[in-house]
């Protein structure tokens, strides 16, 4: 019998041409998703957020990712349907 818990299986998704997939903070409140970068379209993407993250991490309920036009939002909010999204918790 295995203790540990049983964690959701995420279905891989294809980025098709002219798509980006987004990384979004989700604020607490309701408030509008916050970009936190696009990500690449192969393999992990490395690098500095353009905030220190816990400054954009203070009042953040969860994360997503959305479908986007390549490049990113144009909007500045999630244009694309959310693929993925998930909890924060602190550690």
């Amino acid at each position: 019998m295995s203790l540990a818990p049983k964690l959701p299986t995420l279905t891989a998704q294809t980025l098709g041409p002219g798509r980006s997939f987004e990384l979004w903070l989700l604020p607490a409140g309701g408030e509008a998703p916050r970009s936190l970068r696009v990500l690449a379209p192969e393999g992990p993407t490395v690098g500095a957020l353009s905030e220190a993250p816990e400054s954009r991490l203070q009042g953040a309920t969860g994360r997503a990712v959305s479908l986007e036009p390549a490049g990113g939002s144009p909007t500045g909010l999630p244009t694309g349907p959310v693929l993925y999204r998930g909890s924060l918790v602190p550690l």
